[in-house]
């Protein structure tokens, strides 16, 4: 009985924290680029992850499916990194809830997928989303032509800048969490 509060507990904590993403502060955070890209999609994630980390049930065992899904989850994160999706998101608030919903799924299977694969795959997997996160920051730094209509330049460099910055913690965190006793001898 104790496990089925702890889970009621843990599941209205989480519908909170997407509720106040998703609806409350979403004007806040879809106001500027840096916001919603840096803040808003990892902060979906993260509640996915969170919420595949408590149920340690939810794994995908087969190699083939974890590789495939893992393919779908890298181009669906490509997807809300386009500059039309972003502005989609921005103008229509369906396709915002779509995106919000859509990452959170993400970072849910990312971890049943993660949870089980292999370490090569694990390591291969956050250095490609590290990189590819890398690439979006600095693209939008360094190009001076406006890549999304609903922000402006500033606001374009003030997201690539910080996107540097987030995925430098992005391999920061996988060298933490699959090396950190690597070098050690017995």
């Amino acid at each position: 009985m104790y496990k089925q509060y702890r889970n009621l507990i843990f599941l209205l904590t989480i519908a909170l924290l997407m509720w106040l993403v998703s609806f409350y502060w979403n004007s806040w955070l879809s106001a500027t680029m840096m916001r919603h890209q840096v803040i808003q999609l990892p902060a979906m994630v993260l509640l996915g992850a969170a919420t595949g980390l408590y149920f340690k049930k939810l794994r995908i065992n087969a190699l083939a499916t974890q590789i495939s899904v893992l393919i779908i989850l890298m181009t669906s994160i490509i997807f809300w990194m386009l500059p039309l999706s972003v502005d989609l998101a921005v103008i229509y608030t369906g396709y915002n809830r779509a995106m919000h919903l859509h990452m959170f799924v993400t970072g849910l299977v990312m971890v049943g997928v993660l949870r089980a694969t292999l370490f090569e795959v694990k390591v291969a997997f956050l250095g490609m989303l590290a990189a590819m996160t890398l690439a979006v920051g600095i693209t939008l730094y360094s190009f001076n032509i406006l890549l999304c209509s609903s922000f402006n330049i500033w606001q374009q460099q003030e997201a690539g800048f910080y996107l540097m910055f987030l995925s430098g913690a992005i391999f920061l965190l996988t060298y933490i969490i699959f090396f950190r006793g690597a070098g050690r001898t017995q």
